[in-house]
């Protein structure tokens, strides 16, 4: 019987004893095959960088995106709102085991012009840049696994070195990749830093486009589109005929 149908029927029963148990049995026992999928993938881009060259890591995490972008973007049917995709991406940093004690703890808020994630740490990068909090586990970037970071600063590290090579989705995935496609990221990455694992994860969700700062754009190496409609694009489109 699996934990969750004994959990069930324990909570049924009446059993608290067992049923808390069970809550926290849970929470260990998804735990190794999670970690294992993280470390995998942060293995295999350390190879592939180590073996034909960092430069090509763009490549491959975009024809991943797409080889999954069926499955990620069915996941995303039926939000219609901003707030919405919000939520959705708070379950999955819930789902990644992300905050203290690896128990899915995060921080949401809703500020003036964006939504607001705080993970701290993210349950993935962040783990394995801080190492494993419950298991007592090394950063992967330390040794024995001395998994890999950006040899040179790139637009796709955000322009900087030092990045963890499984964090570089984030980038390539949420921001370069999606703004290219229709000039807007999924989400953005408030501040990475590459020196100091201990900081908190921060992810923004602007509500209006326009109100995304340029910076998030020139970072990796791209120029903010100018708003069909607006005066510099008025004067653009006046500058052409």
């Amino acid at each position: 019987m699996s934990s969750y149908d004994r959990l069930r029927e324990a909570v049924k029963s009446g059993d608290t004893g067992t049923a808390l148990a069970l809550i926290d049995y849970v929470q260990i026992e998804g735990k190794g095959l999670h970690d294992l999928y993280c470390d995998w993938v942060y293995g295999l881009l350390t190879w592939i960088a180590d073996n034909c060259g960092e430069e090509r890591l763009p490549e491959v995490l975009a024809y991943s995106k797409d080889k999954i972008n069926a499955v990620f973007l069915n996941q995303l049917k039926g939000l219609k709102t901003k707030k919405q995709l919000v939520q959705w991406y708070a379950e999955q940093m819930r789902a990644h085991r992300s905050g203290p004690g690896e128990q899915g703890n995060i921080t949401v808020r809703e500020e003036q012009d964006r939504f607001v994630i705080s993970l701290d740490p993210c349950g993935a990068g962040g783990r394995m840049r801080r190492g494993g909090e419950v298991d007592g586990t090394p950063a992967r970037t330390d040794p024995p696994f001395n998994l890999g970071t950006t040899r040179q600063a790139y637009p796709w590290s955000w322009g900087k070195k030092n990045v963890s090579y499984y964090c570089l989705h984030c980038t390539v995935w949420h921001e370069l990749v999606a703004m290219q496609a229709t000039g807007v990221p999924t989400r953005l990455v408030a501040d990475y830093d590459p020196d100091n694992p201990q900081a908190p994860c921060t992810l923004y969700f602007y509500k209006d486009p326009a109100m995304i700062p340029e910076e998030y754009y020139t970072r990796i190496g791209l120029t903010k589109p100018v708003p069909q409609g607006s005066d510099k694009d008025n004067r653009a489109a006046g500058a052409s005929d």
